[in-house]
């Protein structure tokens, strides 16, 4: 493969990630229709939404594991809303989501698979993928919202035991991923720098 050929592929793969943006979509849509009690609704149009995501993603080989966990969880929520009603996500919605994300979070960092890695590789040349201190940087960046997904859901059951939903459930979790989206921004530059002046970060 040649140098040109690698990079046409990350930048097909950086279109393809483009589209990770709108994920937010789905999230909203599905928020806003279950507060006014449409959970199927919330569901079916969130699920067709994250569906069209990973579609775009797949058409440019771009395919995310995030992504892919946001249409199972959808597809869960439907399934299940349809089959025994919404009191299920209507009792636990708060902290399962996050429970989800945490778990999978968690296991690409068993299985030495960092899902930051799929952002990363989109951004930093070829020829830094294999070395061991880009794997170190994203190992630190997913352990990061590995952490935040995990406090996030600790927060959502404490907010259902003490009924402060809007701050524990909400303003607090929602404050903590912003922080670490700004960290996984701000952060490998200094890495960069500190360690491995010879290359560029990714992310």
């Amino acid at each position: 493969i040649t140098s040109r050929e690698m990079t046409m592929t990350q930048n097909a793969q950086a279109d393809g990630s483009a589209a990770t943006n709108f994920g937010a979509v789905a999230w909203i849509a599905y928020g806003v229709l279950s507060a006014h009690g449409h959970w199927i609704a919330a569901a079916l149009g969130a699920l067709a939404v994250a569906l069209a995501i990973v579609a775009h993603e797949y058409s440019k080989n771009a395919v995310k594991i995030m992504n892919c966990t946001t249409v199972a969880f959808f597809a869960f929520a439907l399934i299940t809303t349809i089959a025994v009603g919404p009191s299920l996500f209507k009792s636990y919605n708060i902290w399962l989501t996050w429970a989800v994300f945490a778990v999978v979070t968690w296991t690409t960092l068993l299985i030495g698979f960092p899902f930051t890695i799929q952002y990363a590789r989109e951004q930093a040349p070829r020829d830094v993928w294999d070395h061991p201190l880009f794997m170190r940087l994203n190992v630190i960046l997913t352990v990061v919202f590995g952490l935040i997904f995990t406090v996030n859901a600790a927060l959502g059951l404490i907010a259902l035991m003490t009924g402060h939903l809007l701050s524990l459930g909400l303003v607090v979790p929602i404050s903590l991923l912003i922080a670490g989206m700004v960290f996984s921004a701000q952060y490998p530059k200094r890495y960069s720098q500190r360690f491995a002046p010879g290359w560029t970060a990714a992310q």
